[in-house]
C-alpha cells in the first residue's frame, strides 16, 4: 500500500502512520524541500503465501471442518463482532469466516488470508487444525509431501 503525503509538519505526517518513527527516515527526508510531495510504501514482512499452502487449506482443512460442523448438527453459524451478531447458514464460506473470526479473537488481530504472510497463514492453519480437534473432535489429515508425484 502506498500513502501519499506532503512534507509540512513531520509530527503530524508520522502520527498518521501510527508509530512510524521520524528518526528512521529523517536522513532521506531532511534533504527535501518544504512542500515536496512523496509517498510511503508499507509492505508485508515475510514471504507471501504459496499456492500449495492455500490449496491445502481449501482442499483439505476447510472441507474437513465443514463436514465436522455438519456431523455436529450445526446448521447455522453465529458470529459476533463488537455489538453485532450475524447468523449465517452452514456453508464452507461461513465456516471459513467463522474460523478466521475465532482465530482473530484468539490471536488479537483479525486478518483475512489475503493479508497474511506465509508464516501467518501457517500459524492460522495450525490453530484451525488444533481448534477443530479440540472443539469438534475432528481429525484433519496432514499435508501429503509427495502430492506432486501423484499428479
Amino acid at each position: 500500500m502506498k500513502y501519499s503525503f506532503t512534507k509540512l509538519n513531520r509530527t503530524l505526517v508520522f502520527d498518521r502512520f501510527q508509530g512510524l518513527r521520524w528518526e528512521l527516515i529523517a536522513s532521506v527526508l531532511d534533504g527535501w524541500k518544504e512542500g515536496q510531495k512523496g509517498w510511503i510504501e508499507i509492505k508485508k514482512q515475510g514471504k507471501p503465501k504459496s499456492p500449495e499452502e492455500l490449496g491445502y487449506y481449501y482442499a483439505v482443512i476447510l472441507p474437513t471442518a465443514f463436514e465436522a460442523f455438519k456431523e455436529n448438527g450445526e446448521f447455522d453459524i453465529v458470529i459476533t463482532c463488537r455489538d453485532k451478531t450475524v447468523k449465517l447458514p452452514l456453508s464452507k464460506d461461513a465456516v471459513d469466516i467463522f474460523l478466521k473470526s475465532r482465530y482473530g479473537e484468539w490471536h488479537g488481530e483479525y486478518k483475512g488470508k489475503g493479508d497474511m504472510s506465509l508464516g501467518e497463514c501457517a500459524a492460522f492453519m495450525s490453530w484451525a487444525i488444533a481448534w477443530l480437534a479440540q472443539h469438534l473432535n475432528c481429525h484433519v489429515p496432514p499435508a501429503d509431501q509427495d502430492w506432486r508425484d501423484k499428479i
